[in-house]
């Protein structure tokens, strides 16, 4: 089941950048989620480098081909075995970034300052979870545009994944300073606090409390 908004808030801000801390359920450790702008370029700088390393698979491939036709081999004229190599290469490839991604951290996350973790425990996926979570990547091309609408939230989901977020490494929370009071959060509780003062009391001002 997903963690909502409301049990990671913690009426905080960072003494850094002044987003919202959160804490993690399970540990209670403070976070910072990265900013809508820096998960949106984090992820772009991601599909880049894959991309980049993928083109780099496809050359090689097809110099294997062109030299394959050169000694005259029957497989390279098997157009259908080379479009499944390709295709075995491009999600092969994904999940090996993936793996990457959910142990040591992406290319994407290093130059962010951001990195993709669990939001119960802070936790990253691991290795084979990272892997798969890359691989479903290539099954949604409203990507970019989910990852557009988070940088434009200013969120820092890890997009259609509610149990992962990605937080701020940068952050005065990440390098061990103490988070401040949101002033907002304390004007809310006082109002609350007032509201409730206000209310009809059965047996102290108005022992009938009755309209």
């Amino acid at each position: 089941m997903s963690t909502s908004k409301t049990t990671t808030l913690t009426g905080l801000l960072d003494a850094v950048n002044g987003r919202p801390v959160r804490r993690h359920p399970e540990t209670g450790a403070y976070f910072v989620k990265a900013s809508g702008g820096a998960h949106f370029w984090g992820r772009a700088l991601d599909a880049v480098v894959f991309l980049v390393g993928y083109m780099v698979l496809a050359v090689i491939a097809a110099v294997v081909r062109e030299a394959m036709m050169n000694s005259g081999s029957a497989l390279v004229y098997n157009d259908g075995l080379w479009l499944t190599l390709y295709v075995v290469l491009w999600f092969v490839g994904l999940f090996a970034y993936g793996m990457i991604w959910g142990s040591a951290g992406s290319v994407g996350d290093a130059a962010a300052g951001m990195r993709s973790v669990r939001i119960k425990n802070g936790k990253t996926a691991g290795a084979w979870l990272g892997g798969w979570r890359a691989i479903c990547w290539s099954f949604f091309p409203f990507f970019v545009v989910m990852l557009i609408a988070s940088a434009l939230s200013g969120g820092g989901d890890d997009t259609w994944d509610p149990k992962f977020a990605a937080i701020d490494r940068r952050s005065g929370i990440a390098q061990g300073q103490p988070p401040v009071p949101d002033p907002k959060a304390m004007a809310a509780d006082q109002a609350a606090e007032a509201e409730r003062r206000n209310l009809p009391n059965l047996y102290g001002q108005r022992p009938d409390a009755r309209p």
